[in-house]
């Protein structure tokens, strides 16, 4: 009986008084089942993801007040800090979030006071190296895909990273607000179009069709590559950095003003940003992660990984995602809204 009351009485000091879901909005597979349900296992709490393909409806979603059912929402820096001082966020300064220190000190300034931060990398292509009859290196190979990858590419539909590709191809800024060079993007977007199979992020195509998958060429961002080898079964998929160079983001988890963060909240971004949780979800899902820590517990495959660690050659001809005025992301929006291809 003794026993017995003890027993009980560790189940009670271990479960929370009340048990409490959190809901995520993120990208798929970019965050480890395993490292969620450890965090159930230790905190009773629960974690519900529910996904984006592309960075522009998911805008539309968090500013259109839609974005309060979700408890947390992953966002580039740049959106970050735009729209949180357009009160479309929570500050989290101050909110008792616990270890958001073992994160850098340049990731916590990028993602400023309402956001924490997740992850970094860099925007590229991958393609498959089987299929590839020449040297993948330039966003042109994007916008006028080689033959043997016409109908077989995907493209980004996204206001930012869409119109930066055809502008970087050009060799012109990626944030440049000079129209006649952003009809130059547009016309070389529209010319683009009829030779792809569609517009979308690759790891939401890829994860409904699986080894049925006809893709061969796309946009990614860096650490996809690892999934789109495991969902299509071809091991020969290549991630290239274009010498045009690229865009470097910091992703940041972020609170949706229309609601009150939650104790599960708080428990889970501390949870996950504890050294050894954060090496085993970067390390599980293949992704840079911001957190110090982490990297300091790393090993050499991930430490020597180019699409984790990008070098120095790369980030140099690279530019960091900057908030943009919101003129000229209306400009932006317009162009890619209209974009089809003929499937």
């Amino acid at each position: 009986m003794k026993n017995l009351l003890k027993a009980l009485s560790i189940l009670v000091l271990s479960t929370p008084l009340q048990a409490e879901e959190v809901k995520i909005f993120i990208w798929e597979y970019f965050i480890s089942d395993n490292v969620i349900n450890k965090f159930t296992e230790q905190t009773g709490h629960t974690v519900k993801q529910y996904y984006f393909d592309d960075e522009g409806s998911r805008n539309a979603i968090i500013m259109n007040g839609q974005a309060a059912i979700y408890d947390l929402v992953l966002v580039d820096n740049a959106t970050t800090l735009g729209y949180g001082k357009e009160g479309v966020f929570n500050s989290l300064t101050s909110s008792g979030i616990t270890n958001i220190d073992n994160n850098s000190v340049q990731a916590i300034g990028a993602c400023g006071e309402y956001g924490i931060p997740y992850s970094t990398g860099t925007m590229g292509i991958a393609h498959r190296a089987l299929v590839t009859k020449q040297t993948i290196d330039s966003w042109s190979q994007i916008l006028t895909p080689p033959e043997e990858h016409v109908g077989t590419t995907m493209m980004l539909r996204d206001d930012i990273d869409t119109v930066a590709i055809a502008l970087l191809a050009q060799g012109l800024n990626p944030f440049t607000a000079d129209k006649e060079k952003l009809k130059l993007a547009y016309t070389a977007l529209q010319k683009q179009s009829p030779s792809l199979m569609q517009y979308g992020y690759p790891l939401s195509y890829v994860n409904q069709e699986e080894t049925q998958s006809d893709l061969t060429l796309a946009v990614i961002y860096s650490g996809d590559v690892y999934n789109l080898k495991e969902l299509t079964g071809h091991d020969d998929w290549e991630y290239v950095v274009p010498k045009e160079g690229t865009l470097l983001f910091v992703d940041c988890f972020t609170s949706p003003s229309g609601n009150q963060l939650k104790q599960a909240t708080k428990e889970f971004l501390s949870y996950i940003n504890e050294p050894t949780v954060a090496y085993e979800n970067a390390s599980e899902m293949w992704f840079s992660t911001t957190n110090i820590g982490a990297q300091a517990l790393a090993d050499d495959e991930y430490k020597n990984d180019s699409e984790i660690s990008p070098s120095k050659e790369v980030l140099s001809r690279s530019y960091r995602y900057k908030i943009m005025p919101s003129e000229d992301l209306v400009i932006r929006n317009r162009m890619v809204s209209i974009l089809n291809t003929k499937k």
